[in-house]
């Protein structure tokens, strides 16, 4: 009789469970809009001819981005198309040796972060990446003023996540300040070559269109909650095995440790470090990593304690394995389901916290496109509902996916579930 893995058992066990299932097929268009985002919006052309020259200014642009996280991303991007051709190639092969579906799932996932990682690392050099010479061109302003000489070819939404539309100097009702779902310019007021394309979700309160700066803002909520979330499941992971496997003094300190850093709530020690030093992205992150790695740590601690009592330790110790390799090599894939089944929660939490924040005016430094600044905005003035409905209907779908989820991972992994 063929024998399961862990992983295939917990797998057939998710399976059962509809709703979560349902959950994880739902976070792919969540990453793909994430991804794709300039190629799904974006005012900078992808051609744009001018008397007889052909630019790609867009292909220029998404090299050279102010944020980091807009840089990863774009690097995930130019990734995707190599990492899916390999992949498929690669599958057919192993799919003839018969490798396991899961090992061929992780493998492909690593391919991909390691072909994004190298992207950033290499275009991150200035002297290799691409140049833009066209960061101070308004290609919309072009186009519509020269018509006959200028044309560009645009994303399928022509607007950019920080693009302002106050309307012409001296002429602010051409503006589209705080427009409702669907607001279409009349033509007397065209005076960029996108103002054809309506606002979708309507605008902000500089004309900045609302269904574009939730495609990118998508970005930063997920890189809140993974990169958060991986820092202190790192943490919590490393020093909960040793707590757990070494005891005595080890155990002592780690846990006395795990007891202090409780007493600091993470949200208002964002507070303080905001204060004192500014709003940041890359704050949020660090404080929500270093202060939620003590819950992690305990129940890794506790699934190590039961774990190094069974033969199989005592075996290992007896054949002469270090003590790094029966920790982690051997114990910590039998005790790590805790922490797997929290992670989805916490990627949750962390996005609600940044939400939080931002709805403070302490979160990412604006005009950064996050969803919790549209809430904020909203949240001065209910006329503007959509500044209020659209981002916290994106929150809340977003934080049940993950928490659907984290509810089939608990089960899964729970013994007393399985049928």
């Amino acid at each position: 009789m063929h024998s399961e893995a862990y992983l295939d058992i917990v797998w057939k066990q998710f399976k059962k469970n509809r709703f979560a299932l349902i959950a994880l097929w739902a976070l792919a268009p969540l990453f793909f809009i994430a991804i794709f985002a300039p190629l799904i919006a974006s005012n900078q052309p992808l051609v744009f001819t001018e008397d007889g020259k052909t630019l790609f200014p867009w292909f220029r642009a998404i090299f050279n981005t102010a944020e980091v996280v807009d840089f990863a991303f774009n690097m995930a991007m130019i990734a995707f198309i190599p990492w899916a051709m390999i992949s498929l190639a690669a599958n057919m092969y192993w799919r003839r040796r018969d490798v396991p579906g899961r090992r061929r799932i992780f493998w492909v996932l690593g391919l991909y972060l390691t072909m994004t990682a190298a992207l950033a690392a290499l275009f991150s050099v200035s002297s290799i990446r691409p140049n833009n010479p066209y960061a101070a061109r308004t290609f919309v302003l072009e186009e519509f003023r020269s018509p006959e000489t200028k044309h560009g070819i645009y994303p399928l939404i022509p607007f950019g996540p920080l693009e302002q539309d106050n309307g012409l100097s001296g002429k602010p009702e051409t503006g589209a300040n705080f427009k409702p779902p669907l607001f279409r310019k009349s033509r007397d007021d065209w005076y960029k070559a996108n103002d054809f394309f309506p606002h979708i979700l309507g605008t902000d309160d500089s004309g900045r269109d609302v269904l574009v700066r939730m495609l990118y803002g998508t970005r930063i909520s997920l890189t809140i909650g993974f990169l958060a979330v991986s820092i202190y499941l790192t943490i919590g992971v490393i020093l909960g095995s040793l707590a757990g496997y070494f005891g005595g003094v080890v155990d002592i300190a780690i846990s006395r440790t795990i007891e202090v850093i409780m007493l600091f709530p993470s949200f208002f020690l964002i507070l303080t470090l905001v204060a004192m030093v500014g709003p940041s992205i890359y704050i949020i992150m660090v404080v929500i990593g270093l202060t939620g790695w003590p819950g992690i740590a305990r129940l890794i601690r506790g699934e190590v304690l039961k774990q190094r009592s069974i033969d199989y330790v005592a075996a290992a110790r007896a054949l002469g394995a270090s003590h790094p390799r029966i920790i982690f090599r051997h114990i910590l894939p039998n005790a790590i389901s805790p922490a797997l089944v929290s992670a989805p929660f916490g990627v949750a939490g962390a996005i609600v916290t940044e939400a939080g924040l931002s709805l403070l005016g302490v979160g990412v430094r604006p005009p950064a496109p996050t969803w919790g600044i549209l809430l904020q905005l909203g949240s001065q003035n209910y006329n503007y509902w959509w500044l209020v409905v659209v981002p916290a209907a994106a929150m809340f779908f977003t934080v049940t996916i993950f928490n659907l989820v984290g509810s089939g991972l608990r089960d899964a992994m729970d013994p007393r579930l399985r049928m």
